[in-house]
């Protein structure tokens, strides 16, 4: 009766010890990697759209730039200031303001306006 009690024991020992190994075994695996992967692909093919497969890489990269540009934002607090000019029509968002001013012909021009004011204006 006890060398049976030893003899499962050991059995029991010995099947935990088989599955420890086959468990453990790469070569135990790659059939069923492959078959996942095999699977995979078949239900790649039939349900996913192959044009699918090309344009969610450009929406990603996008999407990411988009993220980017509104981190780099943030960090650095850069702000667009959007305006809504009197001569907007009437529903109009505020937009970006599109004016940008340049010192150097702004002068030019008051300075040419100053001329012609005096050429106009005689002196009495």
């Amino acid at each position: 009766m006890e060398k049976e009690k030893t003899g499962w024991k050991e059995e029991v020992y010995e099947f935990f010890y088989l599955v420890k190994i086959c468990l453990t075994s790469f070569w135990f695996w790659l059939p069923i990697l492959f078959t996942i992967f095999m699977y995979t692909q078949i239900l790649i093919f039939i349900f996913l759209h192959p044009l699918f497969l090309l344009v969610a890489p450009t929406i990603i990269s996008i999407y990411a730039l988009i993220q980017e540009k509104k981190r780099l934002k943030a960090q650095y607090r850069i702000e667009e200031r959007k305006v809504l000019l009197a001569s907007d029509p009437l529903g109009t968002k505020p937009h970006s303001s599109n004016f940008k001013l340049d010192m150097e012909e702004a002068v030019e021009e008051y300075a040419r306006f100053l001329k012609e004011k005096n050429k106009k204006e005689p002196r009495a």
